[in-house]
C-alpha cells in the first residue's frame, strides 16, 4: 500500500513538472489502497476523537492530492497531443494508455484531415477506435470538465463514475455527459 508520504512526494514532482512525470506502474491501485484503508479506518472510529477528526483530513488531502495529479496528467497529455506531439508511453500508467490511447487516435486523424484539407483535398475522415468504440470496446466517451460536485453515477456502461468535484475532468460516457451538461454541471473539453 502507498504511504501519505510517497503520494505527496508524487503529486509534488507532478506540479513541478512541465511534462509528465514518471510513475510506477502500480500508482493507481496502490492510491486505490491507501483511499480505501483510510475510508475503513473512519467507519470504525469514534467520531469525536481528535484522532478520528485527523484521519478525516488525512482522507480529503489524500483525495484532493489523487484527483490532481490524474487531472494535471491528463491535462498535459492533452496539451501535447493538441501541440502536436505525441504521448510519451514510457511515462504513462498502463490505465492512462488505456484510456489516453483512444483520444491519440482521434488527435492523429484530426491532424491527417488538416493536412489534407491544406493540400486542397477534403477527405471523409476515418473513424477511429475512440468514434467507433472508446475504450476497451465500450460505449463512445467524451471527456468533461465537472462545474460543480455531483455525486458518483452509474453510467450507460454499467460502471461507477464519480464522486466528482468541481474542476474535475473525466472521461465519461457520451449519454451521461450530455445529461450532466444539459443540466449546467459539466462542460464538453474540446479535444482540438
Amino acid at each position: 500500500m502507498m504511504t501519505y508520504e510517497e503520494l505527496l512526494k508524487a503529486w509534488r514532482s507532478e506540479r513541478e513538472s512541465e511534462g509528465l512525470s514518471r510513475l510506477p506502474d502500480d500508482f493507481y491501485a496502490r492510491a486505490a489502497e491507501l483511499v480505501s484503508e483510510l475510508r475503513n479506518r473512519l467507519k470504525m472510529a469514534d467520531m469525536t476523537a481528535l484522532r478520528t477528526r485527523l484521519a478525516k483530513k488525512e482522507l480529503e488531502n489524500v483525495e484532493k492530492m489523487v484527483k490532481d495529479i490524474f487531472n494535471r496528467r491528463v491535462e498535459k497529455a492533452l496539451k501535447a497531443l493538441a501541440s502536436g506531439g505525441t504521448l510519451d508511453v514510457e511515462k504513462l500508467t498502463p490505465e492512462e494508455r488505456e484510456l489516453l490511447s483512444p483520444v491519440e487516435e482521434a488527435f492523429t486523424a484530426m491532424r491527417k484531415f488538416l493536412e489534407g484539407l491544406l493540400r486542397g483535398e477534403v477527405k471523409k475522415p476515418e473513424a477511429t477506435k475512440a468514434v467507433q468504440a472508446g475504450p476497451s470496446g465500450s460505449r463512445k466517451l467524451m471527456l468533461v470538465r465537472i462545474l460543480a460536485d455531483v455525486p458518483a453515477i452509474v453510467g450507460a456502461d454499467m460502471k461507477t463514475h464519480g464522486p466528482f468535484k468541481r474542476g474535475d475532468v473525466a472521461f465519461i460516457p457520451r449519454e451521461n455527459a450530455i445529461a450532466l451538461v444539459r443540466k449546467g454541471l459539466a462542460v464538453e473539453v474540446e479535444l482540438a
